[in-house]
């Protein structure tokens, strides 16, 4: 196997991907998002803060746009947990149509927790969006968003996907349905928007397509684990898929890792040395405003003299010549392909950690430091929770 085992847990894995996004559509549905959180706070919104960490600010970029789109006149922006928590100023006027929304699926983390605690205490409409509803922040929210994530039997990193994936279409669902209170978008509309995520998963997922872009992968790690490091490069909703992909590498290959977007990587990034030594990656979906932009750089990306991998919905020739090109299905709207687009580089660095011999996390076990809440060494759940007013 040219040095390096073969192994299809990812693969396998995301099987059962189009049912389980199929279930969180059956689950969320408009009378479920009503009975959470009333109509008429929702079309009284003004102004919407959503925030969380890792994955879940990954999910919130994921739908920045069209959470914009569906709360037409009200200021949305998508924040840093730890901006929420210690540094945004919240307007003193009405905070009764101030909406923060906060996703952790755990609910334990003392920024989450925090930045919930500080938004209910200037008067905001508080949602948690979370897997456990008895958990800190739920505790501390208005309301409370639940979203169940079935367990896998047996462990494969993919299952570590989910909970992204659940994000992805809970921020969806939930603007879907503020978009038809507050009469931006109409039902019919929404209805075909959520047919088109489950039939874009369904796509991508699709047995052929898995099995090509698995090969691709695989033969591409053979010589990409040997790279210093990986940089990762979007615009838009492509940037956060850049953005959860920068993550699983971390999580997956223990990788030096950089990110940025398609602007801005030709101000800093571009200048980086030893750059045949690194693999490049940049997410370039034909729907996503900045494309052409993207395109432009991934030009400059090969033109000095980068290892660049491009995981597109464009054809091949769209790009530079000598890039490679991992074409899968793209969605008709942006803001679905990142239910699914992150697929490709998924599966490369899985294949990047099994070459380098690289347990996900540097090991699940007690024995991993990382993991340890004693000793100061992981502060997730521990770190002291202020109130900055």
């Amino acid at each position: 196997m040219k040095g390096m085992e073969r192994d299809n847990n990812v693969k396998t894995g995301l099987k059962d991907y189009p049912e389980f996004v199929q279930g969180l559509m059956d689950k969320l549905t408009d009378d479920v998002m009503s009975r959470i959180i009333p109509d008429e706070i929702l079309k009284n919104i003004r102004h919407v803060v959503v925030t969380g960490n890792g994955d879940s600010y990954a999910a919130s970029l994921a739908t920045k746009e069209i959470g914009s789109r569906m709360f037409l006149e009200a200021d949305y922006q998508v924040l840093r947990c730890i901006d929420v928590s210690r540094h945004h100023v919240f307007s003193p006027e009405h905070p009764e149509q101030t909406l923060v929304v906060v996703i952790s699926v755990s609910g334990g983390g003392s920024r989450v927790i925090e930045a919930m605690k500080r938004a209910a205490a200037k008067g905001c409409i508080t949602l948690a969006i979370t897997g456990n509803p008895k958990s800190g922040l739920a505790q501390e929210a208005g309301h409370v968003l639940q979203i169940e994530i079935p367990k896998g039997t047996g462990f494969s990193p993919v299952f570590q996907t989910r909970t992204y994936v659940a994000a992805v279409c809970t921020t969806l669902l939930m603007a879907l349905h503020a978009g038809q209170i507050r009469g931006t978008i109409t039902a019919e509309r929404a209805d075909e928007i959520r047919k088109e995520a489950v039939g874009y998963v369904s796509a991508v997922c699709n047995d052929n397509i898995l099995t090509q872009v698995d090969c691709q992968m695989f033969e591409l790690a053979q010589t990409w684990r040997n790279y210093l490091g990986f940089g990762f490069v979007g615009g838009g909703s492509d940037f956060a898929t850049a953005y959860f992909a920068t993550a699983k590498f971390f999580e997956l290959c223990g990788s030096l890792n950089c990110l940025n977007d398609s602007e801005d990587w030709c101000h800093i990034d571009y200048f980086q040395t030893k750059r045949d030594q690194l693999g490049t990656i940049a997410v370039a979906f034909r729907e996503c405003a900045s494309f052409s932009r993207t395109v432009e750089t991934i030009a400059s990306m090969q033109k000095s003299n980068r290892n660049v991998l491009v995981v597109t919905d464009a054809e091949p020739e769209t790009f530079y010549p000598g890039v490679t090109v991992c074409r899968i299905p793209g969605a008709k709207d942006d803001f679905v392909n990142p239910l699914a687009n992150f697929i490709p580089l998924f599966m490369l660095g899985n294949y990047i950690a099994i070459g380098r011999n690289y347990e996900y996390f540097g090991g699940m076990d007690a024995s991993n430091p990382l993991f340890s809440q004693e000793g100061g060494i992981n502060t997730i759940k521990t770190s002291k929770i202020e109130y900055v007013d």
